[in-house]
């Protein structure tokens, strides 16, 4: 086996020379001594560490055989007729929504509040109709007598009044019993031999 010499080595193999004056020269280093830390538990720490091992122990020494069979029964509650309703009233409300159509809306301008200056024109307007209707003078008013119109009906008018309620009375009190059953005929009367020799010659 060829054993390779130092010169031989590849440069990026070696130590550079301030290197390894780093590494050889002396160091002034502080003399120190290494602790070993290994915290011991506290109580509580050993506590919970028991009670886990104790859950632990009760779980690994569970008799399944004392358990006691039961059967998973699945309930399944149909809705009311009321809650029924109260759903199609819903999704008829949100259908109405959802397929609302903007386009039948009218335009519609908001109104906007009265400004200072125009409402003081109004009152100020207000004011005068007041003061005017205050100071108006009766004496110009001209007397006038109110007639009440209220013409009675004549006497014929009321003779047709009462023969109509008594045509009216007689057929709503009319007694159908006195009604005797009869039979409808249908007369279908054949043609004669000169209106058929008319036809014909048609």
């Amino acid at each position: 086996m060829s054993t390779t010499t130092v010169k031989d080595l590849p440069k990026e193999l070696l130590i550079a020379d301030n290197l390894k004056g780093e590494l050889l020269k002396e160091h002034n280093l502080k003399h120190t001594e290494a602790t070993e830390k290994n915290p011991l538990p506290t109580a509580e720490d050993l506590k919970q560490e028991k009670t886990h091992q104790n859950i632990i122990t009760g779980i690994e020494g569970f008799k399944s055989d004392s358990l006691k069979r039961t059967e998973t029964k699945e309930k399944l509650v149909l809705p009311g007729e009321e809650d029924i309703k109260t759903e199609k009233t819903i999704q008829g409300l949100i259908l109405g929504v959802e397929g609302f159509e903007n386009e039948k809306l009218k335009t519609v301008k908001t109104r906007e509040p009265v400004s200072p200056s125009a409402f003081m024109k109004i009152e100020l307007a207000r004011d005068s109709s007041l003061t005017a209707v205050s100071d108006f003078d009766r004496a110009n008013l001209k007397k006038a007598e109110t007639a009440e119109k209220n013409p009675l009906p004549s006497s014929e008018a009321i003779a047709q009044e009462m023969e109509h309620i008594k045509f009216k009375v007689g057929i709503e009190s009319y007694d159908k019993s006195q009604l005797s059953h009869a039979e409808t005929l249908e007369k279908n009367v054949l043609p004669t031999q000169e209106i058929i020799a008319m036809e014909k010659s048609q």
